[in-house]
């Protein structure tokens, strides 16, 4: 039972940029990642092997060394389903293969992973949406259109250190070792981003740590 392309485009995009915190857009995924990402199958892809790399410069962290990531599933005429997952850094340095080496100047990066309970709880979510479709359509129910919504709120804060003001950030998925890390933002001004994210906020206006 395949899950409709248009979920796994929202679902590629949410692993790509929301993933990260960066409602940037497709217009920072760099032009020669496009291929790449779109070998993407949420059908297939193990979540105990995704991995989120975010280059983050010197003087920010994220608070509590992980991310929410919010997912809602609704289908017409059925109750919506929501989850909540967490990302968390990794501190296995063999997840750090890879990816560019940056001087200590630029900062370092920071990789996120679901743990064994998170990873069991996507793969639970992703048979749902197989059962529930396979239900239907036994049921002879009208084939009602499915919309995935998901969202992320990284909590970025400064850790003591001056923030450089062309201070910038970077983005690499992993999910296959034949693909390796596949850049999913390109180097971006951190003060962009974060003006992507609320207008409001500048790298002055992130809390301490």
């Amino acid at each position: 039972m395949k899950i409709p392309h248009r979920i796994q485009t929202r679902l590629l995009r949410a692993a790509a940029i929301l993933l990260l915190g960066l409602a940037a857009g497709c217009t920072r995924i760099p032009l020669g990642s496009l291929w790449a990402l779109k070998q993407f199958s949420f059908e297939t892809f193990d979540p105990a092997v995704l991995r989120v790399a975010v280059r983050l410069p010197v003087g920010v962290a994220l608070k509590s060394d992980g991310l929410v990531v919010d997912a809602k599933v609704t289908r017409e005429g059925e109750a919506p389903v929501a989850e909540h997952f967490v990302m968390h850094e990794s501190r296995d340095k063999a997840d750090l293969a890879g990816l560019a080496e940056v001087s200590p100047a630029q900062g370092r990066w920071v990789v996120l992973r679901f743990d064994a309970e998170e990873a069991r709880r996507v793969r639970a979510l992703r048979e749902g949406l197989v059962a529930r479709k396979a239900a239907a359509e036994k049921a002879g129910g009208s084939k009602g259109k499915t919309k995935m919504e998901i969202g992320a709120s990284p909590k970025f804060c400064r850790n003591g250190a001056a923030v450089a003001a062309d201070a910038s950030m970077a983005g690499a998925m992993y999910w296959a070792a034949d693909k390796g890390y596949v850049m999913v933002l390109r180097e971006t001004a951190l003060d962009d981003l974060l003006k992507d994210m609320d207008d409001s906020k500048d790298p002055a206006s992130l809390p301490a740590c």
